[in-house]
Formats: C-alpha cells, sequence, structure tokens
C-alpha cells in the first residue's frame, strides 16, 4: 500500500493540476490538522476543490463537500491569501514537494507542501521568507520557522535529468547492498518504481549496485526515462479484491493484478483513499513483527562482534609480529623514567618515528607499526 505519493507520482499530478492555473481563491478550509483544502473559482471553468494532504497526497476533489472547520494554520493561509490568484503549480525536482505560487496585483506567496516523512506546509513571502508553517522544527541541515529562508532537502541526482554518467558514479559509490534499495533510496524512485526498472531491464534486482556494468546501466537509464514520459492511464490496483495502490499508467509491477480505470490520475488517487482500508494487524502479525525486529537485532550484534573480533585479531596478529620491536620500546621507556619525568620523555620523543603520542599523566604511548 502506497502511504505516500512518490517524486513519480507527483511528476504526473502536476500536469493535470495545471488546470487549477489562474484560479481565484474562493475559500480556504482545514477540517484536520493535516488536511487543507482550496475552493478554486476559475471563468469558464467553475470551481473546483483541492485537497491537500500534507505529507501524504494532493487530488482534485470531485464531491462538493461542506467544511465548516477550520484550524489555526488554515486561518493564516485565509488571512494571507485572500483574494489571491493561483498562478504556479509546480514540483520541486526530483524532490517530493510542490510549489504553489500565490498573486495579486499587490503581493506574490508561495505554498510549499512536502511529503517527505511526517510532511509539513510552509507559507513563505516573495523572497522564500516563512511566514508560517504548519509544524515548526530544526533539522539538523534546516530550520522550519518564520523569518528564516525555506531551506528544503535536496537529493544528489535528479531522476527528471539523468546521465548514465550520473547512474555510473551512483551505483560506484552506492551504500547499498542491492540495486533495488539504491534506487529507491539514493536516486529517490521509491519502491513501486525501482521494482518497475528492475523488471523493465530485466536485471535482477538484489544485484550489488557496484557490479552493475554498462550495458546495465543504459538499460536502467532507458527503463527510467520510459517511466517518467508515459502517457497518463490511470487507475487503482486490487489485490483479493482489496484495494492495494494507485497508478499513473499500467506497470508490470502489477500485470497480473485486477484494476479500475480512470479518466485522470487525480481521480484514482481521490477513490484510493475514500476506498482504502487499513489491514488490522492481529495479534500474530505483532509476534511474527517482534520476533522479526529480535532476529535483525541479533544479526547486528552478531556481526558487531564478528567485526571486533576480526580488528582485535589483525592487532593481536600486528603485536607477535613485532614483539621484539615493542619490547625495545617498553625497555627504553622503562629505563628513561629512572631519570627522567614523563614531560621530559614527551619532548625528547616529539619526532620520534614509531612512538606517535605520549600521555604522561597517564603514562602510555601510542605507537604506530
Amino acid at each position: 500500500m502506497k502511504k505516500q505519493l512518490s517524486s513519480i507520482d507527483l511528476h504526473y499530478l502536476i500536469k493535470e493540476l495545471q488546470v487549477l492555473k489562474d484560479s481565484r481563491i474562493d475559500k480556504i478550509h482545514q477540517p484536520e490538522k493535516e488536511v487543507i483544502i482550496f475552493s478554486l473559482y476559475k471563468s469558464n471553468v467553475g470551481k473546483k476543490l483541492l485537497r491537500i494532504d500534507v505529507g501524504k497526497s494532493i487530488y482534485i476533489l470531485d464531491e462538493k463537500e461542506a467544511y465548516e472547520e477550520i484550524l489555526g494554520f488554515g486561518q493564516f493561509l485565509r488571512k494571507h491569501l485572500d483574494g489571491h490568484f493561483l498562478t504556479e503549480v509546480r514540483q520541486i525536482e526530483p524532490e517530493r514537494i510542490i510549489k504553489l505560487a500565490f498573486k495579486t496585483k499587490e503581493s506574490t506567496k508561495y505554498l510549499y507542501i512536502e511529503f517527505i516523512g511526517k510532511g509539513n506546509a510552509m507559507l513563505c513571502n516573495e523572497h522564500d521568507v516563512i511566514m508560517n508553517a504548519l509544524e515548526q522544527h530544526d533539522y539538523s541541515a534546516r530550520s522550519i520557522r518564520p523569518k528564516l529562508k525555506y531551506v528544503y532537502p535536496m537529493m544528489s541526482y535528479n531522476l527528471f535529468n539523468l546521465k548514465e554518467n550520473d547512474l555510473t558514479d551512483l551505483f560506484k559509490n552506492s551504500k547499498k547492498d542491492s540495486l533495488v534499495t539504491s534506487l529507491a533510496t539514493e536516486l529517490g524512485l521509491g519502491g513501486l518504481y525501482s521494482e518497475e526498472v528492475c523488471l523493465l531491464s530485466n536485471i535482477d534486482k538484489n544485484t550489488n549496485p557496484k557490479n552493475i556494468n554498462e550495458k546495465q546501466i543504459q538499460l536502467i537509464s532507458n527503463s527510467i526515462k520510459k517511466i517518467i514520459n508515459h502517457k497518463i492511464d490511470a487507475s487503482v490496483v486490487f489485490e483479493n479484491n482489496n484495494i492495494i495502490d494507485f497508478v499513473p499508467f499500467d506497470l508490470r509491477y502489477y500485470e497480473n493484478h485486477k484494476k479500475q480505470e480512470f479518466g485522470t490520475f487525480s481521480e484514482a488517487i481521490s477513490f484510493f483513499h475514500s476506498h482504502f482500508k487499513e489491514p488490522k494487524e492481529t495479534g500474530f502479525d505483532k509476534k511474527l513483527k517482534e520476533l522479526k525486529r529480535i532476529i535483525e537485532q541479533q544479526k547486528q550484534t552478531i556481526e558487531q562482534s564478528r567485526k571486533e573480533e576480526h580488528e582485535s585479531r589483525q592487532k593481536g596478529e600486528t603485536i607477535y609480529q613485532n614483539y621484539q620491536l615493542i619490547k625495545e620500546i617498553l625497555d627504553e621507556l622503562n629505563k628513561a623514567s629512572k631519570k627522567y619525568s614523563w614531560k621530559e620523555i614527551k619532548e625528547k620523543l616529539k619526532e620520534h618515528k614509531i612512538i606517535k603520542e605520549v600521555n604522561e599523566k597517564e603514562r602510555k604511548i601510542v605507537i604506530e607499526i
């Protein structure tokens, strides 16, 4: 099940959301903390509702529900965007971030919607200085707070403008042990579309990225281009008569699944969210999950112990091979300590080729062999 929109999903949604450009804000609602709904009016088109589930999804609503309640951030948006026109809808590629530009003759403001992690929404002025945010937060590399410049994270590679050399570099320096994981996390394709790329390229998804050859890189590059340049032919996907996903076009990954087609990707997403039911976790599932967690933790502990054992063995072998040299150094130091203070010994050993450090307080030395 897809809990968040991927970068590819946003890529296709943005194409459909262009129909909202030049619409005037009629009303803004925030019936729930993570839900923002824009009622937009456009001449010769009429009224449309844009629903934003922060961190989760964004789509055009068909039904005209009544939204009475408006929470604090929604009130702030109403105050500062009333009478504005929506003039730009775009994705900050390749990130899972959408930028909405609102303008009047006197004012320009930007609303950024993040679908990263738990998600967030920030209203900024024309200089991208944050006026207010749904969630104020301090990260290691940025802060989301009023009066600060809005800074968003950036992937190392833009999958929408990718060259074969970029893939070569990505796989060469990959820290992942499988191709599908590298594509999903290091390139930002997400799990589903990484699986699709592997299927289209006919490459084992468990292949180590460092073992991908030049011909395979070309196949992967062509598969990514095919995915991002496809015609929209949206549908929702079923498994055992339960709705499990939505896709902008048919994927090989779901070729054996039942599907229901829709006129737009936005309609498919709207249908998905109104019909999907999160499967309940049984007692057996909980126990199984806990056992898997314990096993994984034990695997990591064993791996760490093996690593420490290997390092200790290497150190022991090095000491054994250089035993005579180490003994001579220690003997000389013992003799010197009877004549000189450790402070004097430290001064005399400053340029020593093997002794690299002297700790006079603890009477210890560090040697390099």
